[in-house]
C-alpha cells in the first residue's frame, strides 16, 4: 500500500539519519581522544604522512569529515549504493561504472572505530579499528589504503564523492542530475577548501606541495571502470 511504502521511506530515512549522527559524533570523540594523546592502534604509528599523521593535524582531518557527514546532502554517501534499487528502478549497475562501489562514509568511519559498537563498548579504545575499509570481496588499490593514513583518509572521503560524479555523468543530463551534481562539487569542495585551510595554517608555501594529497578527476582510471571493462 501506499502507506506502507511511506513508511518505509521514513523508517530509512531515520535510520540513515541515526546512523549520520552516531558516525559524527564517533568523529569527535576520536579527535578529541588524538588530542588528548589517548591510545591508538598500532596501524596508528605506521607509514604516517609525516605532515598529516600528527597529532596536531589528524584531528583536523577528523572533524573537517564531521563538517562533511553533518551536511544534510551526505546521507547518499553514508551506506554503500544499493545496486539491487538501482536495477528496479532500471538504472545501471553501480559497479559498471565505478572501480570502488563499495566505499562509503561509514565504512571509512568504522575502519577507525566503530559508532555502532558504542553501546557495547563506551570507552572509545575498545571501538577502535585497525585502518582496513574491508570492502568485501574488492580486490583492488584500496586495500594498501589505511584510514589511519591521513593522506589515505583524506583520499578515500574525496573518492566517495567522485564515484558519485562519475556515475552521474553518466546518465545524462536531467535538471535532477545537474543538482545532484552540483550538491556533490559544492560538498566536495568543503573538502578540498578544509584540506587547503589546514595547509596553509600550518606550512609554508614551499612546503605544501610536498603534502598535498591526491586531488583525482571524476573521469580518472582510478575512479571509473575503463571502457574496455564495460
Amino acid at each position: 500500500s501506499p502507506s506502507g511504502v511511506g513508511g518505509n521511506i521514513l523508517q530509512q530515512q531515520q535510520q540513515t539519519g541515526a546512523l549520520q549522527s552516531a558516525d559524527a559524533r564517533e568523529l569527535e570523540c576520536l579527535a578529541e581522544h588524538i588530542s588528548s594523546g589517548g591510545s591508538l592502534p598500532k596501524q596508528a604509528h605506521h607509514n604516517i604522512d609525516a605532515f598529516w599523521g600528527t597529532m596536531d593535524t589528524f584531528p583536523q582531518i577528523l572533524l573537517l569529515f564531521r563538517t562533511i557527514l553533518q551536511h544534510p546532502m551526505s546521507h547518499r554517501f553514508l551506506e554503500t549504493v544499493n545496486e539491487s534499487h538501482l536495477f528496479m528502478i532500471g538504472l545501471p549497475p553501480y559497479s559498471s561504472i565505478v572501480r570502488h562501489p563499495k566505499i562509503c562514509f561509514h565504512r571509512i568511519v568504522s575502519a577507525l572505530s566503530r559508532s555502532e559498537d558504542a553501546v557495547k563498548y563506551p570507552h572509545l579504545t575498545m571501538r577502535l579499528s585497525n585502518g582496513q575499509l574491508n570492502n568485501d570481496d574488492e580486490s583492488d588499490e584500496l586495500e594498501d589504503w589505511n584510514m589511519w593514513n591521513g593522506l589515505h583518509l583524506i583520499e578515500a572521503i574525496d573518492l566517495v564523492m567522485l564515484n558519485s560524479l562519475a556515475y552521474n555523468a553518466n546518465r545524462g543530463g536531467s535538471s535532477h542530475q545537474i543538482q545532484l551534481q552540483t550538491e556533490t562539487e559544492s560538498l566536495r569542495n568543503v573538502l578540498w577548501e578544509g584540506v587547503n585551510s589546514i595547509l596553509t595554517e600550518r606550512l609554508q608555501p614551499h612546503e605544501r606541495r610536498d603534502h598535498f594529497p591526491q586531488q583525482r578527476s571524476a573521469d580518472s582510471g582510478f575512479v571509473v571502470v575503463d571502457y574496455e571493462g564495460r
